[in-house]
């Protein structure tokens, strides 16, 4: 057996056969033929492995042989097909091996060349690959968790640091992060019992390797380095809110390494914008489900009758569709009127996927407050161009993380669309977000299925007060309707009323009209924010600088409104 070139590797099998286990076809007929009957073996390599490794000193020769003897192990790894891998590789091989590996990460984090340059031998770098390759399939994956690897790989990543930031050379950061990615998208595709991101996020934070991928990953990287696995990792890391709640704060590791990188304090000097634009993004889905409006009030709305009575007693009384945890009902007769047209759309829900649509919905309610004249400002306009109601219109929001690692809903001036609900429903052509995909793909047909019966539904019953929202996910879409409540006069704020106000005072600088359903501090707001961003009126000459900075900051971050949700 010998390597012939650097990207084949031929094995002779003893039925006479040659295989290049560097493509599929040759690493799974390898394989079934079987490493018991087979020239080399992982097992078989790690004892050749350690011997020549416990030699004091190693010649051109003992290198030459460790690197090939890892090549064996990444070929088989990354060319098998993962249905043959599965069948045919033992377990015992992989545990064999991985014991080895881990034993030899531990070696490299006290290896005093690596420590000071971040680098490795050759040798040493191509069993790292070959741990990237392992990642690619479920049982090895499966294996990891149970053991101590990501224990000793975020070790290894740490031993850099110091009292420093310093971080491995950028090929192990890139082997790192891709290893991580690998071994997560495995647990979320390839498992039978398929993992959701919060329990996979939590397995790897509690190995502490979660907080070094994140450091790893500010390493500026070839494009060829960023995987499928890498980016949908991070889109799902992004936005798994159970998880970022909990662990993105301040006094939690992750919380505290994301926060000094973006402080300056730690990650790779030479800046990666997609990630740090990510690492923003997370920041601020945990600012917008942790709401600085502790006591605001969530009032629900009976989905078939619309009663929406604030007091306790009703709040209390509603009656919670057990099937889905979305709809709730005043009465058993309501609910019963209304399955009619709720079955179409009554999914049932797991615990976590409830958790996570509240979470949504608190992330909704959050943009509304902090972005109200924004949105307010583009409905008058989008009324008067289409010269149709309120109620007939939709207010599209992206939360899904662009290839800039980039939330347009989340960006400091927000990216949202308002547009006729019938572009969305009516024609042979409907106006679908331009997220859906291409027209007939897989993606396409998928999105429509999954928005279509919930926008007719939820349209067919807006209320006067609400706005109707179409809100792209990491995980689907969801529609909601939602009307915000003025704390102090009560008022509707997404009123027919509150539309034309606004268009009033833009129009003719009148804030009579704003006036009867805002409170004055809430208009001072409103006219300085329309006077700075959009040149509507005149801001109010009377206020000082800081009582002006004061109103700001007020309105964009302690607006308290009492909020509908269905």
């Amino acid at each position: 057996m010998q390597a012939t070139k650097r990207y084949t590797f031929e094995a002779n099998l003893s039925d006479g056969r040659c295989v290049d286990i560097f493509t599929q076809a040759g690493a799974d007929a390898y394989l079934e033929f079987g490493m018991s009957n087979a020239p080399m073996s992982l097992s078989g390599n790690v004892k050749d492995m350690s011997k020549l490794l416990s030699k004091r000193k190693l010649n051109a020769k003992d290198m030459g042989e460790l690197e090939k003897m890892n090549a064996f192990s990444n070929g088989i790894c990354s060319y098998a097909s993962h249905d043959v891998f599965r069948q045919a590789m033992p377990a015992s091989e992989i545990e064999v091996w991985l014991e080895f590996a881990i034993e030899r990460i531990n070696t490299f984090s006290t290896n005093h060349i690596y420590i000071t340059t971040g680098k490795l031998a050759n040798y040493d770098l191509s069993l790292l690959s070959t741990c990237l390759a392992m990642m690619l399939h479920p049982v090895p994956t499966a294996l990891v968790f149970e053991s101590q690897f990501f224990q000793a790989l975020a070790g290894f990543v740490k031993a850099r640091k110091g009292n420093g930031r310093a971080l491995p050379c950028a090929d192990i950061c890139a082997t790192v992060t891709l290893m991580v990615s690998n071994a997560y998208m495995a647990t979320r595709a390839a498992f039978d019992n398929k993992w959701t991101s919060e329990k996979a996020l939590k397995k790897l934070e509690a190995t502490g390797v979660l907080e070094e991928f994140i450091r790893c990953a500010t390493v500026p990287q070839p494009p060829h380095c960023c995987s499928p696995q890498l980016s949908l990792m991070i889109g799902e890391f992004q936005t798994c809110t159970p998880f970022l709640t909990k662990k993105l704060v301040k006094g939690q590791p992750c919380g505290d390494v994301v926060h000094a990188i973006l402080e300056g304090r730690d990650g790779s000097r030479a800046e990666r914008p997609n990630i740090l634009n990510g690492l923003k993004t997370m920041v601020r889905f945990v600012e917008s489900i942790d709401p600085v409006q502790k006591d605001a009030i969530d009032y629900r709305i009976c989905r078939m009758c619309g009663k929406g009575d604030t007091s306790e007693s009703f709040q209390q009384s509603l009656m919670k569709c057990a099937r889905c945890q979305q709809a709730y009902y005043c009465s058993k007769s309501c609910q019963r009127a209304d399955w009619k047209l709720h079955k179409k759309v009554c999914i049932p829900r797991t615990k976590f996927e409830t958790k996570q649509s509240e979470n949504l919905e608190q992330m909704l309610h959050t943009f509304c407050a902090q972005h109200y004249f924004r949105i307010m400002v583009k409905m008058a306009k989008a009324c008067e161009q289409t010269g149709q109601h309120k109620s007939d219109m939709l207010v599209e929001l992206d939360y899904c993380c662009n290839e800039n690692g980039i939330v347009p809903a989340m960006k400091d001036e927000p990216e949202f669309k308002i547009a006729p609900v019938k572009e969305y429903l009516e024609g042979s052509k409907p106006a679908e977000p331009d997220w859906f995909g291409k027209k007939g793909s897989q993606e396409y047909n998928d999105n429509v299925k999954g928005y279509l019966h919930n926008l007719k539904d939820q349209y067919s019953k807006v209320l006067p007060s609400q706005f109707l929202f179409l809100v792209r996910y990491p995980e689907g879409t969801s529609t909601y309707k939602l009307q915000l409540i003025e704390p102090i006069t009560k008022k509707q704020m997404f009123s027919q009323q509150a539309v034309r106000a606004f268009k009033t005072y833009m129009d003719h600088g009148d804030d009579g009209p704003l006036s009867r359903f805002l409170s004055p501090s809430y208009v001072v707001g409103v006219k300085r924010k329309l006077g700075i961003v959009y040149g509507y009126g005149m801001p109010d000459g009377e206020m000082s600088t800081q009582q002006a900075m004061d109103v700001l900051q007020s309105f964009g971050m302690d607006l308290h409104l009492n909020s509908t949700r269905f």
